[in-house]
């Protein structure tokens, strides 16, 4: 008999034009705010001072401390530096408006800044998951990460060249206010990475070891939304494409929380640890292939499944040659999105990907041994060569 523990305690609020009631949701849960943003985007659209101006105009809310230095992957000086600005401004609720990184930084610097303790602290306390922190509202800016309903963040620390996955029950957010709206003036190459991302999040908690029936109908949602939509998105901007992939993204949030990544995640890691300005959606689309080249045979059901969800007519197939056809489907998309990027764009060589192997195993051993088979160093290793060819 299969056996499964889910629990999402989450509200989630869907629909279009709902951060202009940001302020409202945020004065139910704190009166002095940090908000999280990215570098400059919500800047650049004027969306940030329309959002600031509905704070302003709400009388519950005493003061709002805006945080827009975000890296492109969060690392533990900004987590530091953001936790003791809640800690020095008395503030009590967090607010984060952005992409994965901001609601990653957010979350993470809520729970910091709640137990007064550092970020590796935290992550070394076997008491993490049911710490306090300081109430968390998402509301994303992109259709990828999924963090927005999850209990999930990731840091990078720069000085020891590490990614690593962030888990506590008490950082899913309280409120996910997701407005697809706020995605619609995302860049062409936003779309695409952050859209990969949400699709490997789909694959591989649909076939990993931990997936259950509750996630698997969450990833094949996902899935179709995505074979259907990233590709519009990406090409027109079509605005119900763009809309259903924050529903994408969500519905691949919500089965991480069980189904969980697997090695195509903890491959990637180690590749935006090396390098923080790769992109982690763009860092997915180069492993993924290497991977379900060598996973398709032990979940053939699946995997032939993704690929009947991604178009791929297999009709008249068996069920070997139908999971291959996973392979192809996935091939497709990205070449309809443009991710043709390989390893060598960033700066990695064979040398780089054999001290690489290690940290792997280091910092992402749980996601390696959730894979739907085991994988060996020298298999991880052959992997990175192929994604360093493209």
């Amino acid at each position: 008999m299969m056996e499964f523990n889910f629990y999402a305690p989450l509200r989630i609020i869907f629909k279009e034009n709902e951060i202009n009631n940001i302020a409202a949701y945020t004065a139910r849960n704190g009166n002095r705010v940090f908000l999280v943003v990215g570098k400059s985007h919500l800047k650049e659209t004027g969306k940030l001072n329309e959002i600031l101006e509905k704070f302003k105009r709400n009388s519950k809310i005493e003061e709002v401390i805006v945080f827009d230095k975000t890296p492109q992957n969060p690392d533990v000086e900004a987590i530091e530096e953001a936790k003791n600005e809640i800690i020095a401004n008395r503030l009590n609720v967090v607010v984060a408006v952005g992409g994965g990184s901001a609601m990653d930084l957010a979350k993470i610097a809520s729970i910091c800044a709640k137990q007064e303790k550092g970020v590796w602290q935290l992550k070394e306390d076997p008491a993490l998951n049911v710490l306090d922190a300081y109430p968390i509202i998402c509301s994303p800016t992109t259709s990828g990460s999924g963090s927005e309903v999850t209990r999930y963040a990731v840091f990078n620390d720069n000085r020891k060249r590490v990614k690593v996955a962030f888990s506590s029950l008490s950082i899913y957010p309280t409120v996910s206010l997701i407005d697809p709206t706020l995605t619609y003036t995302m860049p062409q190459s936003v779309i695409a990475n952050t859209g990969f991302d949400a699709l490997s999040h789909a694959i591989e908690a649909y076939t990993s070891r931990s997936a259950c029936p509750i996630t698997d109908v969450y990833c094949r949602e996902a899935i179709s939304l995505i074979g259907v939509n990233l590709p519009k998105a990406y090409n027109s901007k079509d605005k119900n494409a763009m809309n259903n992939m924050s529903l994408a993204a969500m519905f691949a949030g919500m089965a991480l929380n069980v189904g969980r990544a697997s090695l195509p995640h903890a491959l990637e890691h180690s590749l935006s640890a090396f390098n923080p300005e790769l992109p982690h959606g763009l860092g997915l689309s180069m492993v993924m292939v290497p991977f379900l080249k060598r996973a398709v045979e032990h979940n053939k059901e699946k995997f032939a499944d993704i690929a009947y969800l991604l178009g791929e007519d297999i009709s008249n197939m068996g069920i070997d040659d139908a999971a291959k056809r996973c392979i192809d489907a996935v091939i497709e998309i990205k070449e309809r999105i443009g991710l043709n990027k390989s390893l060598k764009d960033f700066g990695f060589d064979k040398k780089t990907i054999d001290e690489l192997v290690d940290t792997t195993f280091w910092t992402m051993d749980h996601g390696i041994k959730n894979s739907p088979c085991e994988f060996s160093k020298e298999d991880i290793k052959q992997i990175y060569y192929e994604a360093l060819e493209g």
